[in-house]
């Protein structure tokens, strides 16, 4: 007789209910739902078969989780057990315990373990989950998620001495919530250095009332600033975060932003913040709110509110390059519907000057834009599009400070055109377009030798436009290789002409001009083009072909037969061709951006303006940008970024600007951050240096932050966030 056999009759005598190496214990509920299992290599019951014993590789299975010892005693009455040697508790959550001895109560669902190591899982602010290990002389599970340890750490670094961990006397977590600790010690590496006697560990990042780690700074404007934070999560689709910063050098800002998302078409965000500045004497306050909804027809409402006290707020106190270095304010409310052919977008929009020595306004109180794209007329060849306009506006005459000239009017525009697309050649297209403009005004220019300004007056107009589109050329090229690489040379030739004649000349000198629309005058413009691209075509693995644009170079230039012909005024410099435009976009490769933009003076024989920008990537780590604004007689600022991502985890972030006219830095950026390969923890060492220049004030400051994330803990540091970098990236 085989041992198998021996096992299977010995289990059939002593177990004539239980299947080989099967046992079934009580349970509270009906054991069709909530059944018990335990195999072993042995297994005897005792006391009227109430007492369960079981060793070697002992497997307990019990709703979600898994038991696993040495050796295992349960009570099939009262759901007490114990096990010894190896014991390892596992959870479907990922929940892992290892002991040296458990006792656990299958019916309270309650255990205590000792000597014991383990993890369970916790949330990023992303929702990604990832580990929290601890170790300790004791746990005990008193709920379904609560845990209470003592003589513990806990970390979200691996290892047998993790890079850091935090010590406490008493710790009570609840899974996918909180860690409260009493008796705490942060330790780095095993060493002590932070002793906290009690606190609070957040393990899930869900949305939950509470304060956030304050935040302290230095700078040599502002002193030592420090600022507790309180956020609000108000219900479920809305929070806030209030806070008041303290600078020791200004005063006291409170701040205040608040976040809604009623449903998946609609969210906003408002931001506000007021200072009473004791260093300036000035009252400095700044509101942005922007909000985003689509509605069930599918029209969308956008609006932006964008308010500061005056245009040294950002100057002085934003970390944001871009806010720092606006012109103007901007606050807008934009409603947009489209349909198959046609528009309608409603715009309000108000622009407020930053400058210092300007208070130039902007508004357009509403704008109502009707557009229908071209579209066949019946079944003939003709095609007709139109534009039909409300404008209502409103501007400041005259930009100083100290003088106010509002100037207000109301516009109305109607422009239909009629165009018949004419292919001559497969390679050559010629469309001819007519149109009429009828454009009303409610105000005009003042008259001479008056204050009285212009009443009402329509303007009408006609344009005619003929374009010329090739002929075409092009050209393959085999790179050759295994990729099977393709490119094609384009060559595209264009030529326009534009026509205005000169009727209605008294009502449109009554025009105060505002924009394109009511600059339309006279016109005899030829312009022409030369465009060249170079298309590359891939074969993948898959077999799929994809066509990349990877350059582009276009030549304008236009000739205005109006200021050859005419005699030389005021209004016409005797130059009828117009400054030459040159743009070049490229992406040779995935390691080299070029790209450059200019206008060239063909009469002074000068440079007007130039743009270059150079990105390199020679290695997958390693990038550099450099990019050269320059505009004649007026600014020529250089930029360059380096970003340097070093070995196991090190980065390098370097930012600059030059005004290369006053010969100065206006800021330097540098950043040094290092994300441990582990991702457990990591920190930033900022340094930015700047000159704040606003009104009289010409300061230069310079700013240190220094922040550690340890994940699962928070941030923690010097200064409020990292630089915002005003470089690009591949």
């Amino acid at each position: 007789m085989t041992l198998l056999v021996r096992i299977f009759l010995f289990l059939w005598l002593v177990f004539p209910h239980a299947s080989i190496g099967f046992a079934q214990t009580t349970s509270p509920l009906p054991r069709e739902k909530q059944p018990v299992r335990i195999t072993a290599d042995h297994m005897v019951q005792e006391g009227d078969k109430d007492t369960v014993k079981a060793w070697g590789n002992v497997v307990i299975r019990f709703e979600d989780r898994v038991l696993k010892a040495d050796q295992v005693i349960v009570n099939n009455k009262t759901g007490i057990g114990e096990a010894k040697g190896h014991v390892l508790l596992t959870s479907d959550d990922g929940t892992l315990i290892k002991s040296d001895r458990s006792r656990f109560n299958m019916k309270s669902k309650r255990a205590k373990g000792y000597d014991v190591v383990g993890k369970f899982k916790g949330k990023d602010e992303n929702k990604i989950p990832f580990d929290y290990f601890f170790k300790g002389k004791e746990i005990k599970k008193v709920g379904k998620d609560h845990y209470r340890l003592k003589d513990s750490y806990i970390t979200t670094c691996s290892g047998k001495v993790p890079d850091w961990s935090f010590d406490a006397d008493n710790l009570d977590v609840i899974k996918n919530d909180r860690a409260l600790f009493s008796g705490g010690v942060l330790r780095i590496r095993d060493v002590p250095i932070l002793y906290l006697p009690l606190g609070y560990i957040p393990i899930n990042k869900d949305r939950k009332s509470g304060f956030l780690t304050p935040k302290f700074g230095l700078s040599n404007t502002d002193g030592i600033t420090f600022k507790p934070i309180y956020y609000w999560a108000i219900d479920d689709h809305s929070d806030a975060t209030i806070g008041v910063e303290y600078l020791e050098k200004r005063g006291v800002r409170p701040e205040l932003e608040y976040r809604y998302t009623p449903s998946k078409e609609t969210e906003g965000i408002f931001n506000g913040v007021l200072l009473d500045d004791r260093s300036t004497g000035g009252l400095f306050y700044k509101v942005d709110w922007t909000h985003d909804q689509v509605f069930k027809n599918r029209a969308r409402f956008k609006a932006k509110l964008d308010l500061e006290s005056d245009s040294s707020f950002n100057k002085t106190f934003e970390d944001d390059t871009n806010l720092r270095t606006r012109r103007n304010s901007d606050s807008f409310a934009s409603l947009n519907k489209n349909w198959a052919n046609s528009t309608l977008d409603i715009l309000a929009r108000y622009r407020d000057s930053t400058q210092d020595n300007n208070d130039d306004t902007f508004g357009q109180l509403p704008q109502v834009t009707f557009q229908q794209q071209r579209q066949p007329i019946g079944k003939s060849a003709f095609q007709f599009n139109q534009e039909t306009s409300y404008t209502h506006f409103l501007l400041d005459l005259n930009p100083a400070p100290a003088v106010d000239d509002t100037f207000q009017v109301h516009r109305f525009d109607f422009h239909p055109q009629i165009s018949r697309p004419i292919s001559i050649a497969p390679w050559l297209a010629f469309t001819p377009t007519i149109g009429f403009r009828e454009t009303a005004y409610t105000r005009g220019l003042e008259s001479t030798g008056s204050t009285v300004r212009t009443g009402s007056f329509t303007r009408e107009s006609i344009d005619i436009n003929g374009a010329l589109e090739g002929p075409k050329i092009n050209k393959i090229y085999f790179a050759g290789g295994k990729s099977k690489t393709k490119v094609k040379h384009v060559i595209e030739p264009r030529v326009s002409y534009d026509f205005i004649p000169n009727i209605d000349k008294g009502d449109r000198n009554k025009i105060r001009v505002i924009d394109g629309v009511d600059a339309i005058n006279e016109t005899s413009v030829a312009n022409y083009s030369l465009t060249q691209r170079l298309l590359k075509k891939e074969v993948g693995r898959n077999g799929n072909a994809q066509t990349i644009e990877i350059l582009r170079f276009d030549i304008s230039q236009s000739f205005d037969f109006n200021k050859d012909t005419q005699p030389i005024s005021t209004l016409n410099d005797g130059r009828p061709l117009s400054d030459v435009r040159f743009d070049l976009n490229s992406r040779l490769s995935d390691a080299l951006l070029f790209n450059v933009d200019a206008t060239y003076d063909v009469y002074d024989t000068e440079l007007e303006s130039l743009n270059l920008e150079v990105g390199v990537k020679p290695v997958r780590d390693l990038s550099l940008f450099v990019e050269r604004r320059f505009i004649l007689n007026q600014s020529t600022f250089l930029l360059g970024s380096l970003y340097w991502a070093l070995q196991k985890g090190w980065q390098i972030k370097a930012t600059t600007r030059y005004d290369e006219l006053a010969e100065n830095f206006l800021e330097n950026d540098l950043s040094l951050l290092y994300n441990n390969p582990c991702e457990c923890w990591g920190f930033s060492l900022d340094f930015i240096n700047r000159n704040i220049i606003s009104g009289n004030v010409n300061q230069q400051e310079n700013k240190f932050l220094f922040t550690i994330t340890l994940r699962g803990i928070g941030t923690e540091g010097i200064g409020t966030k990292g630089i915002n970098h005003i470089h690009r990236q591949f």
